[in-house]
């Protein structure tokens, strides 16, 4: 009886293991897009219909997913005392290279998908468009914090900005991100950065959250397949 168990435990946890989505390597995916454009709730929902997908998939974030990123969080989201523009990005980049080191390279190596609520791509849009601080600069710092890791893909979530600004108001105390003028300019930044580039998915933000996260999953498959990430 005893033996019998252990086989049909065997039989199970193989049935798990060919279950499970299987992909060729670890794949990186950045969520992006201004405050109040749905993309952490889009993150959240699509870790949630690729784990029933059975993929394994880490859902992260920046700032904020490592014990110093949480205390880095919470100094640029309120910033109760004067930040320079510079100071605020070398926050952000402190954070983006513990956050790699700790979690996302970990994890690509272990073979994961990863969906990761913000990256380097936040920074150039909100403290390059939006603080006027140099691209070039940030890039480079960008490169050296990520260890020269870049995203597989960018999933890019546009949304009008009286649109996000709406949403922001209804959840109560705007951030000091979330001034009208300044977030105008940050969206014309992630416009001028997604312009030409061919690794970007945009979605429209204005849909329903079910159905941007049906639009969303769907469009990570078929970048998989069309990638040949997929083990079939």
């Amino acid at each position: 009886m005893k033996r019998h168990s252990i086989i049909l435990l065997v039989l199970f946890c193989a049935a798990e293991i060919m279950a499970q989505q299987q992909l060729t390597r670890g794949i990186l995916i950045a969520i992006e897009g201004i405050d109040g454009s749905g993309k952490s709730t889009l993150a959240q929902n699509l870790f949630a219909l690729l784990q029933k997908k059975q993929f394994d998939v880490l859902l992260t974030k920046e700032p904020g997913d490592t014990t110093l990123g949480k205390k880095i969080r919470e100094i640029v989201q309120t910033q109760d005392m004067p930040i320079t523009p510079a100071a605020e990005y070398l926050l952000f980049a402190a954070d983006r290279a513990q956050h790699f080191s700790e979690l996302i390279v970990p994890a690509l190596a272990h073979g994961t998908l990863i969906l990761s609520d913000r990256l380097s791509d936040s920074s150039l849009a909100y403290q390059g468009y939006g603080r006027g601080l140099d691209i070039g600069m940030l890039k480079l710092v960008n490169s050296w914090a990520m260890t020269t890791v870049v995203p597989h893909v960018t999933i890019f979530v546009r949304v009008p900005v009286e649109t996000a600004l709406d949403r922001a108001r209804a959840r109560g105390r705007l951030s000091a991100f979330e001034k009208q003028d300044f977030l105008r300019n940050v969206a014309q930044g992630f416009e001028e950065i997604y312009a030409n580039r061919t690794d970007v998915i945009v979605l429209d933000g204005t849909l329903s959250q079910e159905n941007l996260a049906t639009v969303a999953v769907e469009a990570i498959e078929q970048w998989l397949k069309n990638n040949s990430i997929l083990v079939h």
